[in-house]
């Protein structure tokens, strides 16, 4: 099974990652690291995710992709 998460770097979305990782699922994590909230927390918060190969971090906007081709072609 494979998940997408928006904001996987964030306090939400990486709980929701690391969940989902050790719940056997493949997962796409997407953030953009906005300047509202520190890059380094960001950082530290997917560092666990960021090691494994089911995880496929992309840092970009959601609202500048298409989210149905990036969840079909990971």
């Amino acid at each position: 099974m494979r998940g997408l998460v928006t904001g996987c770097a964030g306090f939400i979305g990486s709980n929701l990652t690391d969940r989902l990782l050790k719940d056997g699922y493949e997962v796409i994590g997407i953030d953009c690291f906005t300047d509202y909230y520190s890059r380094e927390i960001k950082e530290s918060n997917i560092a666990d995710a960021s090691g494994l190969p089911q995880f496929a971090f992309i840092n970009s906007d959601i609202l500048e992709m298409n989210l149905v081709e990036v969840s079909n072609d990971k």
